[in-house]
């Protein structure tokens, strides 16, 4: 008989379950990698057969080669374990609360199959409002084949997608791209039309001048004339109109301007100072932080205080005794789970205790001595849950969460409970107020707003809430209403000059 090859399904498993066990008990390890002051174990022949990055780690010149512990940048533990799990095991549980930790991750560190699987998993969750973020997110990353999923996707969905805020946040340029684009499915060109006309309105003062390009790429003679007479005539014009109004402004004060321009900006007030941190400034996210002082000027003076350590965007801030503190917030490519905290008597910012989801657009107050973080966007989800701080312990709980998803909502205390107004939940921009009772952790809804407001500023003055300016889904708002928790009922009580939304609230108590 001749002899013959026999393969065996099992060899290679058991070897790769043998090698995971003495990984954890740390037998024959060779090699420690170090992330965020964790230590794992491992085996250099593992990794580098598994990781191209491991292998010239391990084969080249480089430094690292003949140390036995090697510190790892750019991830956290958590995603380290996950990723040396997948390494010994070929298995990886993907999430939608870390796959945009792990992605990354495995692009730094060249495993291909947990970045494949991190693709399969972010295009099976692709839908009308995540998409054009998934696609950038895919871009960022270099994942062609997720990013052509996801551009298909916009397409095919196209009226729905210019529905959702990530199509709002497009610039000129990405939405030039995607309505100019062929293969965009719709019944009529009327859809591209009123994305176009609804784009320009959620920013009017700064993208009004585009419009007249952007509407050469609308194929008007497709349009009926119908069409054209019934809602072209009675849009454009008061959109040119509404844009030069300038409301009575004769109860605010023009205070000295700013250094930076900014958006989703994050404010607070503390010992006669206001402080504006974070932001957008229409090019990056930003890390800067300026101060209004009052203490030294009675009209103000600006100057910059300590950077964050981390760039934030729509991230939410609050004070507690002589501290500010900021959690979440957007830089650009990811939304933190981060808090930091900053003490203006050393003019210096420390890392605290992450949340247990990232959240940018959420709010942050302070009642009876702990933090509360409310609401926002993790990147794929708007949410309704809420995390509680307790300063003394450093750790973040869960507590009930909202009835409605909300972020870009107002939040202020008042009278011990805490006031959650507007926002958006994927759909609609809210005009609907919750309040959450600390001491019995139970929701209740109190009467609506007059107007739907969304990246709304929120405040306490006299007893009295107000939610100042925001966006109606429609338009950039200038309008002020007061709450009065004891007729439980809003009025509109005045505006100011500019109409502005993502803009930053607080209140200075004078001397």
């Amino acid at each position: 008989m001749a002899p013959k090859d026999i393969m065996t399904n099992s060899h290679a498993k058991s070897i790769l379950n043998a090698m995971n066990s003495l990984r954890k008990s740390n037998t024959l390890c060779d090699i420690t990698l170090r992330v965020e002051n964790t230590d794992f174990p491992a085996h250099r022949i593992v990794l580098a057969a598994c990781s191209d990055y491991f292998c010239a780690m391990f084969t080249s010149e480089l430094a690292e080669k003949g140390k036995s512990f090697v510190d790892i940048q750019g991830l956290n533990a958590s995603t380290m374990e996950i990723l040396l799990d997948f390494v010994y095991t070929e298995t990886v549980l993907v999430t939608v609360e870390n796959v945009q930790e792990l992605l990354p991750a495995a692009c730094l560190l060249q495993l291909k199959g947990v970045k494949r699987a991190c693709c399969d998993f972010l295009e099976s969750q692709l839908d009308p409002s995540n998409c054009l973020g998934i696609r950038d997110f895919a871009e960022t990353h270099n994942c062609l084949d997720l990013m052509q999923a996801a551009e298909l996707f916009s397409q095919k969905h196209f009226s729905e997608v210019v529905q959702h805020e990530e199509f709002m946040l497009l610039s000129q340029t990405e939405v030039e791209k995607l309505i100019k684009c062929d293969e965009i499915q719709v019944d009529s060109e009327e859809p591209v039309f009123e994305a176009v006309l609804n784009w320009v309105k959620h920013n009017r003062k700064e993208r009004e001048p585009y419009l007249p390009d952007m509407l050469e790429f609308v194929r008007m003679p497709l349009l009926t004339p119908r069409y054209i007479t019934d809602v072209i005539d009675a849009e454009v014009s008061p959109l040119r109109w509404l844009c030069q109004r300038s409301p009575a402004s004769y109860r605010w004060v023009w205070k000295p301007n700013i250094a930076r321009k900014r958006r989703y900006v994050a404010t607070v007030s503390l010992h006669d100072r206001v402080y504006v941190i974070g932001g957008y400034d229409g090019r990056s996210r930003l890390s800067s932080v300026e101060c209004l002082d009052y203490t030294a000027d009675e009209d103000g003076v600006w100057y910059t205080v300590a950077t964050m350590n981390v760039r934030r965007g729509l991230a939410g801030a609050t004070t507690l005794g002589d501290m500010i503190y900021v959690a979440g917030g957007f830089d650009g490519s990811r939304r933190h789970t981060s808090m930091e905290r900053y003490d203006p008597n050393i003019d210096q910012w420390s890392m605290l205790g992450d949340m247990q989801t990232a959240r940018e657009g959420a709010g942050l107050v302070v009642a009876s001595g702990l933090i509360y973080c409310l609401g926002g966007y993790d990147g794929l989800n708007i949410l309704n849950s809420v995390e509680r701080y307790d300063p003394h312990t450093g750790h973040w709980t869960s507590v009930t969460p909202m009835a409605t998803k909300r972020s870009g909502a107002g939040v202020a205390l008042l009278n011990d409970h805490i006031y959650v107004v507007g926002g958006f939940d994927g759909v609609s921009h809210l005009d609907s107020v919750e309040v959450y009772n600390i001491r019995t952790d139970y929701w209740t809804t109190v009467a609506s707003m007059t107007t739907p407001r969304c990246y709304v500023g929120a405040t306490v003055l006299r007893g009295r809430l107000y939610a100042i300016a925001g966006y109606d889904g429609n338009s950039l708002l200038s309008s002020i209403e007061c709450y009065d928790p004891v007729i439980d009922s809003w009025e509109v009580v005045t505006s100011m000059a500019t109409q502005r939304c993502d803009a930053g609230v607080c209140v200075l108590r004078e001397k």
